[in-house]
Protein backbone atom coordinates (compact mmCIF):
# COMPACT_ATOMS: atom_id res chain seq x y z
CA UNK A 1 0.00 0.00 0.00
CA UNK A 2 2.64 2.39 0.60
CA UNK A 3 5.43 3.40 -1.88
CA UNK A 4 8.72 2.65 -2.03
CA UNK A 5 11.27 4.83 -2.38
CA UNK A 6 13.58 4.15 -5.28
CA UNK A 7 16.78 4.33 -5.03
CA UNK A 8 17.85 5.28 -8.34
CA UNK A 9 16.44 8.48 -7.70
CA UNK A 10 19.05 10.22 -5.93
CA UNK A 11 20.35 13.84 -5.71
CA UNK A 12 22.75 15.04 -8.03
CA UNK A 13 25.78 15.83 -6.90
CA UNK A 14 27.62 19.20 -7.90
CA UNK A 15 30.48 16.81 -8.77
CA UNK A 16 28.50 15.18 -11.46
CA UNK A 17 27.49 18.24 -13.19
CA UNK A 18 30.57 19.99 -13.35
CA UNK A 19 30.80 19.75 -17.39
CA UNK A 20 27.13 20.84 -18.31
CA UNK A 21 28.25 25.00 -18.23
CA UNK A 22 30.65 24.19 -20.75
CA UNK A 23 28.36 22.53 -23.09
CA UNK A 24 25.62 25.34 -22.08
CA UNK A 25 28.52 28.04 -22.87
CA UNK A 26 29.48 25.97 -26.74
CA UNK A 27 25.60 25.77 -27.50
CA UNK A 28 25.30 29.57 -27.31
CA UNK A 29 28.33 30.67 -28.80
CA UNK A 30 27.22 28.36 -31.89
CA UNK A 31 23.69 29.64 -32.23
CA UNK A 32 25.10 33.32 -31.75
CA UNK A 33 27.48 32.73 -34.56
CA UNK A 34 24.85 31.41 -37.04
CA UNK A 35 22.77 34.21 -36.04
CA UNK A 36 25.73 36.43 -36.53
CA UNK A 37 26.49 35.04 -39.98
CA UNK A 38 22.29 35.87 -41.35
CA UNK A 39 22.15 38.93 -40.11
CA UNK A 40 25.42 39.48 -41.60
CA UNK A 41 24.30 37.89 -44.99
CA UNK A 42 20.65 39.63 -44.58
CA UNK A 43 22.85 43.40 -44.24
CA UNK A 44 25.10 42.51 -47.41
CA UNK A 45 22.22 41.63 -49.72
CA UNK A 46 20.75 44.82 -48.74
CA UNK A 47 23.31 46.52 -49.26
CA UNK A 48 24.00 45.03 -53.15
CA UNK A 49 19.97 45.77 -53.57
CA UNK A 50 20.27 49.40 -52.94
CA UNK A 51 23.65 49.59 -54.96
CA UNK A 52 21.32 48.31 -57.71
CA UNK A 53 18.05 50.42 -57.10
CA UNK A 54 20.50 53.43 -57.22
CA UNK A 55 22.38 52.20 -60.31
CA UNK A 56 19.22 51.21 -62.36
CA UNK A 57 17.51 55.09 -61.33
CA UNK A 58 20.63 56.23 -63.16
CA UNK A 59 20.64 54.23 -66.04
CA UNK A 60 16.69 55.48 -66.65
CA UNK A 61 17.70 58.84 -66.13
CA UNK A 62 20.62 58.32 -68.86
CA UNK A 63 18.15 57.07 -70.96
CA UNK A 64 15.55 59.46 -70.66
CA UNK A 65 18.36 61.99 -71.23
CA UNK A 66 19.37 60.77 -74.74
CA UNK A 67 16.37 60.68 -75.91
CA UNK A 68 15.85 64.16 -74.75
CA UNK A 69 19.42 64.65 -76.74
CA UNK A 70 18.23 63.17 -79.73
CA UNK A 71 15.05 64.71 -79.67
CA UNK A 72 16.64 68.12 -79.29
CA UNK A 73 18.52 67.02 -82.65
CA UNK A 74 15.76 66.08 -84.63
CA UNK A 75 13.31 69.28 -83.79
CA UNK A 76 15.76 72.07 -82.92
CA UNK A 77 13.69 75.30 -81.26
CA UNK A 78 13.44 77.83 -84.25
CA UNK A 79 14.82 75.66 -86.92
CA UNK A 80 13.82 72.75 -89.14
CA UNK A 81 13.52 69.25 -88.68
CA UNK A 82 16.17 67.61 -89.15
CA UNK A 83 17.52 63.96 -90.24
CA UNK A 84 18.30 61.00 -87.56
CA UNK A 85 21.60 60.19 -86.94
CA UNK A 86 21.64 56.49 -87.04
CA UNK A 87 23.12 55.85 -83.93
CA UNK A 88 24.98 58.35 -81.22
CA UNK A 89 27.13 57.37 -77.91
CA UNK A 90 27.54 59.83 -74.92
CA UNK A 91 29.37 59.54 -71.42
CA UNK A 92 28.04 61.99 -68.99
CA UNK A 93 30.57 64.01 -66.87
CA UNK A 94 27.73 64.96 -64.02
CA UNK A 95 28.00 64.39 -60.50
CA UNK A 96 23.88 62.38 -60.53
CA UNK A 97 25.40 60.41 -63.64
CA UNK A 98 28.99 59.41 -63.06
CA UNK A 99 30.05 55.87 -64.28
CA UNK A 100 27.22 56.39 -67.30
CA UNK A 101 26.68 56.26 -70.65
CA UNK A 102 23.61 55.99 -73.40
CA UNK A 103 23.83 55.12 -76.57
CA UNK A 104 21.06 56.54 -78.87
CA UNK A 105 19.67 54.53 -81.99
CA UNK A 106 17.29 56.71 -84.34
CA UNK A 107 15.39 55.40 -87.18
CA UNK A 108 12.92 57.35 -89.96
CA UNK A 109 10.23 56.35 -92.04
CA UNK A 110 8.37 58.13 -94.60
CA UNK A 111 4.46 56.89 -95.14
CA UNK A 112 2.15 59.06 -97.23
CA UNK A 113 4.83 61.93 -97.41
CA UNK A 114 4.87 61.99 -93.28
CA UNK A 115 8.07 61.43 -91.59
CA UNK A 116 8.04 58.71 -88.43
CA UNK A 117 10.92 58.74 -86.18
CA UNK A 118 11.74 55.53 -83.41
CA UNK A 119 14.58 56.88 -80.98
CA UNK A 120 15.52 53.89 -78.70
CA UNK A 121 17.98 54.86 -76.23
CA UNK A 122 19.57 52.32 -74.09
CA UNK A 123 21.50 53.91 -70.61
CA UNK A 124 24.43 51.90 -68.91
CA UNK A 125 25.36 52.61 -65.95
CA UNK A 126 28.62 50.63 -64.30
CA UNK A 127 31.83 51.33 -62.30
CA UNK A 128 34.47 50.18 -65.06
CA UNK A 129 33.92 52.51 -67.47
CA UNK A 130 36.63 52.70 -69.63
CA UNK A 131 35.84 55.35 -72.75
CA UNK A 132 34.59 59.05 -72.57
CA UNK A 133 33.18 61.27 -75.39
CA UNK A 134 36.29 61.77 -77.02
CA UNK A 135 37.34 57.72 -77.14
CA UNK A 136 33.76 56.07 -77.56
CA UNK A 137 34.06 52.36 -76.76
CA UNK A 138 31.42 49.91 -77.79
CA UNK A 139 32.32 47.70 -74.67
CA UNK A 140 31.00 50.39 -72.46
CA UNK A 141 27.38 50.18 -74.14
CA UNK A 142 26.65 46.77 -72.21
CA UNK A 143 26.68 44.75 -69.19
CA UNK A 144 29.59 41.86 -69.04
CA UNK A 145 29.08 39.12 -66.40
CA UNK A 146 30.73 39.42 -63.34
CA UNK A 147 30.45 43.11 -63.19
CA UNK A 148 28.70 45.46 -61.43
CA UNK A 149 26.28 46.96 -64.28
CA UNK A 150 22.61 48.20 -64.71
CA UNK A 151 20.66 49.14 -68.11
CA UNK A 152 17.30 50.72 -68.97
CA UNK A 153 16.02 51.21 -72.42
CA UNK A 154 13.19 53.77 -73.72
CA UNK A 155 11.91 54.11 -76.73
CA UNK A 156 10.09 57.42 -78.28
CA UNK A 157 8.49 57.76 -80.94
CA UNK A 158 7.89 61.19 -82.98
CA UNK A 159 6.21 62.25 -85.87
CA UNK A 160 7.05 65.49 -88.55
CA UNK A 161 4.30 67.38 -88.90
CA UNK A 162 3.50 68.55 -93.00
Amino acid sequence: MYLKKSSTLQPTSLANQAGSSLIVAVFLVVVFAILSLGITQTISSSNDQSINEILGTRALLAADSGNDFVLQQLFPINSNVSNCQASQQLYFNVDGLLHCNVVMQCSEETILNSSYFQVVSTGVCKAGLQGSNSNKLILDATCLANEVCVSRTIEVEAKKHE
